[in-house]
């Protein structure tokens, strides 16, 4: 029942497409940069747009070494603010333009990043003129996420697909992430680092899947399921031929 249920729903066939197999499983943009790094193959320049602190070069140095990491961010944000590292160079840009050449880079990472975006529709483009041919867009962004940072837009999977679509990049692969649920207790009580766990497993991605099991939903349905109760999901999209 449950599943001519899910079937029925305009949003599952929407978003149908863009889930795989292992697309169920609750995911984080770090944690899905392994799996990415063998479909992009040579990676020489990679980018991490809106690039906070910085943090990401660590990540970075661990699994693609070889390759020259650059990060970009506007001008001032609680994240660009908090800077202490000074052995690495952050570049600046308003936010649209960004300040390379075309198809500069192999891979370009953006975490938590687009819902904080003044001009979405106008930077995407840009994301896209400097990717190259071939190469990934992967990210996380805030689905039912409360607001946060200065953050603006909250996307849904399908919003995202479409502002994707009109900058001339395909959207591959959405995953879910935290569920919304914990998500919003976390923040409720302040953040605290001991409830980090949750972006790995949280509580009810867990019952989702145990349900899923139970009732023998396919894959994409209990993917279907987390994400229609995500606080944040991730994405992976290319260049479009």
């Amino acid at each position: 029942m449950l599943r001519k249920f899910i079937e029925r729903q305009n949003a599952y066939q929407v978003l149908k497409p863009y889930i795989t197999e292992r697309g169920r499983r609750q995911t984080t943009a770090e944690s899905w940069i392994g799996e990415v790094i063998e479909q992009v193959g040579v990676a020489n320049n990679i980018l991490d747009l809106g690039c906070g602190d910085g943090r990401s070069i660590e990540l970075f140095n661990r699994v693609l070494p070889a390759a020259a990491w650059y990060g970009v961010d506007i001008e001032s944000s609680p994240e660009v603010d908090s800077r202490t590292r000074e052995d690495i160079q952050f570049d600046t840009f308003d936010g649209i333009d960004l300040p390379y050449e075309d198809g500069f880079f192999d891979l370009i990472y953006t975490n938590q990043v687009l819902e904080h975006v003044r001009h979405p529709d106008k930077l995407m483009p840009d994301v896209r003129r400097t990717l190259r041919k071939g190469g990934l867009l992967i990210g996380e962004v805030s689905y039912l996420e409360p607001y946060h940072s200065y953050s603006i837009f909250n996307f849904t999977p399908y919003g995202l697909s479409r502002v994707f679509s009109d900058a001339g990049l395909e959207l591959l692969e959405i995953r879910p992430g935290i569920d919304a649920y914990s998500l919003i207790a976390r923040q409720l009580v302040g953040g605290p680092r001991l409830l980090n766990f949750l972006f790995k497993l949280s509580p009810m991605n867990l019952m989702i899947g145990l349900l899923g099991t139970v009732v023998m939903l396919p894959p994409p349905m209990i993917a279907f399921l987390k994400l229609q109760y995500s606080g944040q999901f991730c994405f992976l999209a290319t260049p479009r031929s």
